[in-house]
């Protein structure tokens, strides 16, 4: 490669495809400068521009560095001019999503820490007329002269780094739909939807596992939609390490979360396992009685769901098992672990994520709901948030099971619940849909449970065991379909392992005062839309 006439860093981003980027042809992974043949290509005109000979991409304009390291020759010879190319936009590439999520302020960054007297950056897609697409590059216009090879080759470099580290965070799969309670993958596909009480992880620390508590959104211009969970699920700290530490759009770290970690990936496989074994039997004492219309339509229905569950455990391992194909945010604002706070005396232990872009949509996205599953029948479920004949409940049990919750259990009604238990004593019937137990019923006081260090907060009861470990960071709600807190731990009897009969929960109330003291979530509010 020969010194530059114009200057130009072509960096090559196009790394999802299965051929690697550097197999890839000089003339596919060529830059254009800011002006070809005095035609303006910046983001408006391209969009204007037909065919460009690839003449007029490399052997017309020199390129001082491309981050791919072949040379190039130029072409002689009466075909010389004959691979016509054209500029596309990136449309649904994942650079897309990335560039309008911060990636190219981390860019002008460091192109300003190297000191380099740029003119213009975009992407774009530089395609072969007539092919399908083509590799994603991000161009940078220079000053004349500005940068030697070497310079060049360092700035090309450099940049590269940063988006393929950004777009590759951001190549974790959409949550799935929910469907109806009819589907026989209705419970099984659960932990990778986008309702609360799914399972999460840290990338990096995927044997502590956890569950996503509720939704949230700053209020202000950023679009963003926020999760909250506890803060020990996604960032274990050690006595000395417990500091806050805010990630914003232009950090070059981030800590990636995951939906599942290790282990409760493979649970969750093998619990679909379980309910194909489920299906198998149903479709053979099926197929043995045949003898009427009836049971047609029961071996019908039984091959149908026996197929359904294999292709979504065909789905989930393939298209899941990589921790990266699980990312679905990074944690945005982790503030320190507080064993008690003035004058609440309640535990923080609070974590906010940044939902990355694609991973929600129109189809799959429901607020904050939770999927109160298929455990409980209506009668069951309804008789045990309805303790008391005179409580004024309002709740009303949803024939697809998806509860959704609007505003806060407000602080009057920890002080004074407004329901009655079968003893006529004041309580507040709250449910929560954990990871590690699944959804349970309790009672829950305001009472301040200090003998266990490091939970603090109110405590809720039920006859059966409300939490377990994995439960922690899960959304409590009241029987009026309100956001009550996440729970953050809990205590047991002396013949309990892992479960807990009293769980400790900071309320709502607690984490939006915490919440609408920072600058970032002043005003931060429960109802989040997709923008």
């Amino acid at each position: 490669m020969t010194a530059p006439s114009k200057g130009q860093v072509s960096v090559d981003l196009d790394m999802y495809t299965p051929k690697d980027v550097e197999d890839a042809t000089p003339y596919a992974n060529a830059g254009q400068g800011s002006k070809i043949r005095n035609i303006d290509v910046s983001r408006k005109a391209f969009r204007e521009t037909k065919h460009i000979p690839a003449e007029c991409l490399l052997q017309r304009l020199a390129l001082p560095t491309a981050s791919h390291r072949y040379p190039f020759d130029d072409s002689t010879g009466p075909e010389a001019s004959s691979v016509l190319k054209e500029l596309r936009e990136l449309c649904d590439h994942p650079l897309a999503s990335a560039w309008d999520h911060g990636l190219v302020d981390v860019l002008l960054r460091d192109l300003n820490t190297m000191r380099v007297d740029w003119t213009s950056i975009d992407a774009v897609r530089i395609a072969e007329v007539g092919e399908s697409s083509g590799l994603a590059t991000v161009w940078i216009g220079v000053e004349f002269g500005a940068l030697s090879f070497e310079e060049g080759s360092a700035v090309a470099f450099k940049c590269r780094t940063n988006p393929e580290s950004r777009v590759m965070r951001q190549a974790g799969n959409r949550f799935l739909d929910p469907v109806p309670l009819s589907d026989p993958t209705f419970m099984a596909r659960d932990p990778y939807t986008a309702t609360l009480g799914i399972p999460i992880s840290a990338k990096d620390r995927p044997w502590a596992e956890g569950t996503d508590g509720f939704y949230l959104s700053t209020g202000g211009d950023d679009k963003d939609i926020y999760l909250v969970t506890a803060l020990h699920v996604v960032l274990p700290l050690e006595q000395d390490d417990n500091n806050e530490c805010e990630h914003t759009n232009t950090s070059k770290t981030r800590e990636d979360v995951v939906i599942l970690g290790t282990s409760g990936f493979n649970e969750k496989l093998a619990a679909i396992d379980y309910e194909i074994r489920g299906q198998e039997y149903a479709f053979t004492d099926a197929d043995e009685r045949i003898e009427s219309v009836q049971d047609m339509d029961d071996l019908r229905s039984a091959g149908a769901g026996l197929k359904a569950l294999h292709a979504l455990r065909r789905g989930i391992a393939t298209q899941w098992g990589a921790k990266e194909k699980r990312v679905f945010g990074e944690l945005a604002w982790p503030p320190p672990l507080v064993l008690s706070t003035d004058p609440g005396q309640y535990t923080l232990d609070l974590a906010v994520i940044k939902i990355d872009a694609g991973t929600l949509d129109a189809e799959n996205y429901r607020g904050n709901t939770i999927n109160i599953g298929n455990e409980y029948t209506r009668e069951q479920f309804l008789d045990k948030v309805r303790l008391h004949h005179t409580s004024p409940v309002s709740f009303r049990f949803p024939a697809n099971r998806l509860v959704a919750l609007e505003d806060q259990v407000p602080e009057s009604a920890l002080a004074k619940p407004p329901m009655l238990d079968v003893n006529g004593d004041r309580c507040l019937i709250v449910f929560k849909n954990g990871a590690k137990t699944g959804t349970t019923i309790g009672r829950a006081n305001n009472l301040l449970c200090r003998p266990v260090p490091g939970v603090e907060g109110m405590a809720g009861h039920s006859y059966r065991l409300f939490s377990a470990k994995g439960d922690s960071g899960s959304c409590l709600a009241n029987a009026f379909g309100r956001v009550g807190g996440i729970i953050t731990g809990g205590t047991s009897g002396p013949s309990a392992t892992d479960s807990a009969d009293v769980s400790y929960v900071t309320p709502i109330s607690f984490i939006m005062k915490v919440l609408h003291n920072t600058k970032r979530f002043e005003h931060a509010h429960l109802n989040p839309v997709l923008a």
